[in-house]
């Protein structure tokens, strides 16, 4: 399945991918390299859990800033 996925952390960047249909969102942030506990997944711009099934719809990744 043909997924599109933008990633926002510091610029934005964008790719087509190719992942299984029984990926999950943890997974393919693992193929990516991304830390999960540092990021939001959303699905059309709606919040997804990490255990979800990837649905074949624009995914944004979106970097999680924390300080004081």
């Amino acid at each position: 399945m043909k997924i599109k996925v933008k990633i926002l952390s510091g610029g934005v960047k964008e790719q087509n991918m190719e992942v299984s249909p029984d990926s999950t969102y943890e997974e393919l942030l693992k193929v990516l390299h991304i830390n999960p506990e540092i990021v939001l997944v959303f699905r059309n711009g709606t919040p997804v859990p990490l255990d979800e099934t990837v649905a074949q719809d624009n995914v944004e990744i979106l970097r999680v800033v924390t300080g004081g």
